[in-house]
């Protein structure tokens, strides 16, 4: 599945679009703005194209609207996972470690996707593998930076899971 994945982001063709074992449908869609600034455009993809939770499999795919450094995006990550109550120190710690190995700088255009799975969540930047962490619980608590009901942008969250468009 995730070489099937790797190929329809390479290609920029919409995970929807693209036959996979089992198929990504799209869930829902929207644009996050801070202030009038534009940050990315994010993708919720399911199984079956309903959010039932932060249940794998999910994917989650951002492009950016904008530069970014990777070091702001983990900070952005841990303080989130903070605001959450989802941030354990010696847990949290380590996966943002990870994070802070595989993930570059973006500029406008570029795309990072989070595949989650049972067992493991993989990266792809701009289509290409960055790496997963094999651990059930880290796709969980990184998605829930976007879905969880607690989440710091509500209309977002609710276009992603389908509950508006």
């Amino acid at each position: 599945m995730l070489a099937t994945i790797l190929l329809s982001l390479s290609l920029n063709v919409p995970l929807d679009q693209v036959s996979m074992a089992p198929p990504m449908k799209p869930v829902g869609e929207s644009r996050l703005k801070v202030l009038w600034f534009p940050i990315y455009h994010a993708r919720l993809y399911s199984d079956n194209g309903v959010y039932d939770g932060i249940e794998a499999p999910l994917a989650l795919d951002l492009t950016y609207l904008r530069d970014i450094d990777a070091d702001d995006l983990i900070d952005h990550t841990r303080s989130e996972w903070k605001r959450l109550d989802l941030y354990d120190a010696k847990t949290s710690e380590a996966w943002l470690q990870k994070l802070a190995q595989l993930w570059p700088d973006v500029a406008p255009g570029d795309r990072l996707t989070l595949v989650m799975q049972p067992e493991q969540s993989a990266f792809f930047f701009n289509g290409e593998p960055l790496g997963s962490i094999a651990e059930a619980r880290f796709g969980e608590q990184f998605l829930a930076i976007w879905l969880h009901p607690d989440s710091r942008y509500p209309k977002l969250r609710n276009a992603l899971i389908g509950q508006s468009r």
